[in-house]
């Protein structure tokens, strides 16, 4: 029907008040049971993000739950791969495949550090928090906190943004509608009646449980763009935070410029809080409120009566995250866009208790074996796909190395035999030749034998690309920067070094973090690349030697770990020895010799004249 109702009528009863304005006695349709994953024994995740329950960390945890639901398993880090031999209830944390993803539990209200706390004790499965702000860089509290933790690692990179929006509270609002002139268009607004939760108003976009994505007020005093105009030509005060002061600059210099006051307040992480303060100690103090209830029919009465005051107080407004609004019945939203244009996406890292045995086993402690363990994890989080000309290289390897082996064998055998070769007999010459084969059998099977390691270690390009924080020390426990810097850009790696505190007048210099995003290409790995790109081994297993260099004492520990797919660092233009490093030796020589030149030529010039002076003065005195 037009009001929402399944059916054209319904029984009419003493309570029939209550139906249309409590969500609780509203009319519900059938339910209908799904099978839910919580009914095969899979758990709910719990997850823990920073800020309040619809805000900013709120629109990075649907957007990480949407994601989770679709692929059914949250990436690991690459972890399930090694199978390495770690505790049962780390081992236990690291399976996401384990949980339903449909039913979870959120923890908002958390700072950056207790949400990866709440992690690290157990009591939520994953945490939501921001590393990179589009305006202010790196997040260093985010991975200040991550350093200082031992088996927390990020998994997952997510970009998201919110709206922000121009809202009013009610208790202002209603003051200003209940004492101005009847017949006006504030008066008039009273009149309306509220919307609330329940199926009645499900064309409106009021079902809680429904698609979050329906930009429609679900609850409070229903209004039009009328309506909206109206209360925004009252507002006296305007209160916006740092970001909304830089987002909504257009807007608010609008407002300064008609004469409505714009005041900065700091960042809160709820301040819609605040306006609630404010709001309620400015409401006028003369209005009396009577409740009256009917003890035969059950019915309650509100009555509300305020003295004919003139409109003197101000009303305040507050730039607030659209969901925030939006889900509060306390506020009315009076200008649902006032951003100047579409935000900038903020990047979320999502962090699990993900261990690194490299960093307390005593098998991984030197270089190679740490450098095995990290890309064969950083493989699996590329996802790499076995394609045709990669499988037939693996299988010529394979049929490589059965031909090298016999060749050996033959030739070892051949030689065996031939020993000790004759040197004086002309009988000799067929033991001779038959030595020569065997040794050149020997020679051609080892040669066939590299080329079987070449072709079996080849290395298909990764689905995706990986993006790699390292936190790095610079008290001489890991490897010189300017080498692993040098040696991404010879590759064209994509690459940004972080300082993560301030070193001056300390007794050590401040740790840094270096982030890398490797692309599917980087983690290709063949004969053709080995002879156009480079010889030992992939770009990823190359700059993972580099970092892990003289490492000692934890000096270098990765903090996250994630996929890509579409590079946000600045792309280096890669370095090649026929191009750039032949011009770059011109240009030194170049300079050089223009230097020792002009230095020579200071002295020297002055040195022939007087040369020339006395032999031109010999000759005429002769």
């Amino acid at each position: 029907m037009a009001d929402g109702a399944t059916r054209p009528w319904k029984r009419r009863t003493m309570m029939s008040y209550a139906e249309d304005a409590d969500p609780r006695f509203s009319e519900k349709a059938p339910e209908t049971t799904t099978a839910s994953e919580i009914d095969k024994g899979k758990k709910r995740p719990r997850i823990a993000f920073t800020g309040e329950e619809w805000g900013f960390g709120y629109q990075a945890t649907r957007v990480f739950l949407n994601r989770a639901k679709d692929r059914k398993t949250v990436p690991d880090g690459g972890l399930s791969s090694i199978g390495a031999g770690i505790e049962r209830e780390i081992d236990a944390a690291t399976k996401n495949s384990r949980f339903d993803y449909a039913h979870a539990v959120t923890q908002p209200l958390r700072t950056k550090e207790q949400s990866l706390m709440a992690v690290k004790q157990d009591s939520a499965d994953f945490a939501v928090v921001p590393f990179y702000h589009p305006y202010t860089g790196y997040d260093f509290e985010t991975l200040r906190a991550m350093a200082g933790l031992f088996t927390v690692l990020g998994v997952e990179q997510i970009e998201a943004t919110d709206n922000l929006c121009l809202a009013v509270h009610e208790s202002q609002l209603y003051d200003l509608i209940q004492s101005s002139h009847p017949g006006t268009g504030f008066s008039a607004l009273q009149r309306r009646f509220r919307k609330s939760w329940g199926l009645l108003d499900s064309a409106s976009g009021n079902d809680p449980t429904g698609d979050y994505d329906i930009e429609m007020p679900r609850a409070g005093l229903p209004i039009d763009m009328a309506d909206q105009k109206l209360i925004r030509d009252r507002i006296d005060v305007v209160f916006a935070g740092p970001e909304a002061q830089r987002r909504c600059k257009s807007k608010l210099d609008g407002l300064r410029s008609v004469g409505v006051e714009v005041r900065e307040t700091a960042q809160l992480v709820e301040p819609h809080r605040e306006l609630a303060k404010l709001a309620r100690s400015s409401i006028n103090p003369s209005r009396q409120t009577n409740t009256m209830f009917d003890p035969v029919s059950g019915e309650t009465r509100f009555y509300s009566t305020l003295g004919a005051d003139a409109q003197g107080s101000s009303l305040f407004a507050m730039v607030l995250p659209y969901e925030v609004a939006m889900r509060s019945s306390d506020y009315v939203i009076i200008d649902d866009n006032v951003d100047d244009a579409p935000p900038t996406k903020t990047r979320f890292m999502v962090v699990e208790n993900n261990p690194d045995p490299t960093l307390f086993e005593d098998r991984y402690r030197t270089t190679d074996a740490k450098t095995a363990f990290w890309v064969q994890r950083l493989q699996k989080v590329a996802h790499p796909q076995i394609d045709l000309p990669a499988g037939l290289m693996r299988f010529l390897g394979l049929c490589a190395s059965a031909v090298a082996i016999a060749l050996i064998a033959l030739g070892g055998f051949g030689l065996y035999n031939s020993m000790p070769l004759p040197m004086s007999d002309i009988d000799a010459l067929p033991y001779w030749l038959s030595g020569l084969t065997a040794g050149g059998a020997v020679v051609f099977g080892v040669v066939t034998l590299m080329l079987a390691w070449v072709l079996l270690s080849v290395q298909s390009r990764g689905s995706n690309g990986v993006r790699v924080l390292l936190r790095i020390l610079r008290d001489g426990g890991a490897a010189s920067l300017g080498d692993v810097e040098n040696f991404l850009r010879n590759y064209g790696v994509r690459h940004s070094l972080v300082r993560m505190g301030e070193d001056s007048e300390n007794d050590r210099p401040a740790p840094v973090v270096l982030d890398i995003e490797f692309d599917p290409e980087d983690f290709a790995y063949g004969p053709f690349a080995m002879l156009s790109r480079r010889m030992r081994g992939s770009v990823v297993n190359g700059a993972m030697k580099k970092v892990f260099q003289r490492w000692k004492n934890r000096g270098v520990t990765v903090l996250a770990a994630m996929p890509f797919e579409q590079a946000q660092l600045p792309r280096h233009r890669a370095r090649r020895w026929w191009n750039e490093g032949v011009s770059a030796w011109l240009a030194d020589a170049t300079e050089t010799w223009f230097i020792r030149l002009s230095r020579l030529l200071v002295v020297l010039v002055p040195a022939a004249a007087l040369v020339a002076l006395i032999v031109w003065y010999m000759n005429g005195a002769n």
